[in-house]
């Protein structure tokens, strides 16, 4: 009867020499590329939110301008305190029906983080938005 052996492999061995260091210098490499991919992921995350932000507090600006109200400088939408929206003209209240009301956003977007993992980018971005739109109506009490 022939009986079978069995080499045995010693773990220490087997996981020790320039194999570990290689697998932990990959490692060190591709963790570093995937945490910039996702911290660029959530800085452009964010510019995208302020960018679409503007856009729909221009646009409620705007609207609120061409039906006559009060508060079209403030809309309750633009909740981010940098987007405060300009109106031109100013005095759009006695303008008459069919002219022309601009509102527009310009303000500055300051990265996160994202500057600093790409050399030359700037440390800021401009967001701009700008909406024109007709009045509507008569002017009250003209």
């Amino acid at each position: 009867m022939r009986t079978l052996r069995i080499s045995r492999i010693r773990t220490h061995e087997a996981r020790s020499g320039p194999a570990v260091g290689q697998a932990l210098v990959e490692m060190a490499l591709v963790f570093m590329i995937m945490m910039t991919l996702v911290v660029a992921s959530i800085d452009f995350g964010v510019y995208l939110y302020r960018y679409v932000q503007a856009a729909n507090c221009v646009r409620e600006a705007a609207r609120r301008a061409v039906v006559r109200a009060d508060n079209a400088a403030n809309p309750p939408y633009c909740v981010d305190a940098g987007l405060q929206p300009t109106l031109s003209p100013a005095n759009y209240k006695a303008l008459n029906a069919g002219d022309q009301v601009t509102a527009s956003i310009n303000v500055a977007h300051n990265w996160l983080a994202l500057d600093t993992f790409i050399p030359g980018l700037g440390s800021t971005i401009p967001i701009r938005a700008q909406t024109t739109m007709r009045m509507e109506g008569q002017v009250v009490g003209g």
